[in-house]
């Protein structure tokens, strides 16, 4: 095997234990610090009708995706949805950096000491491994999928 075949492999196999980690530390620490999660998302206007239910919806999904990750047949689809959400997470911070940047970050954890910059330069780089892992997983086995 080559070396860059070799990096491709080892970058291959690091990228889905990172989600997965990312995805369950994300929606733990959003669980663990459950009230000020809360509170944080009732803080953003656009975001306040719909506080109650994103509360849970959030972590549910980032779970959700950390076990589409750990299974091989649904890992392309964990990749997309990562994609997805991270893009949205993106956006969203664009946005609090563009109207809002005073209010605190809703993320939770470790994450949170970073400022809006901060965490924007970290989910564009996160985005980005998502959109990769799209890309690499993409001819692998996957439900109904036609190969």
């Amino acid at each position: 095997m080559s070396k860059a075949g070799y990096i491709k492999q080892v970058a291959s196999l690091g990228v889905v234990p990172l989600f997965m980690l990312l995805w369950v530390y994300a929606a733990t620490a959003k669980i663990l610090e459950f009230d000020q999660f809360k509170v944080q998302l009732s803080q953003v206007d656009f975001l306040k009708p719909l506080a109650e239910v994103l509360v849970w919806f959030i972590p549910l999904v980032e779970y959700g995706l950390a076990g589409l990750l750990l299974v091989g047949q649904t890992r392309w689809l964990g990749f997309v949805g990562s994609a997805l959400v991270m893009s949205i997470f993106t956006i969203y911070i664009a946005g609090m950096i563009s109207f809002s940047p005073e209010l605190p970050c809703s993320c939770g954890g470790i994450i949170n000491i970073l400022t809006w910059q901060q965490h924007l330069v970290f989910n564009l780089f996160v985005t980005a491994l998502a959109y990769w892992g799209c890309y690499r997983y993409h001819g692998i086995k996957r439900p109904n999928a036609k190969l």
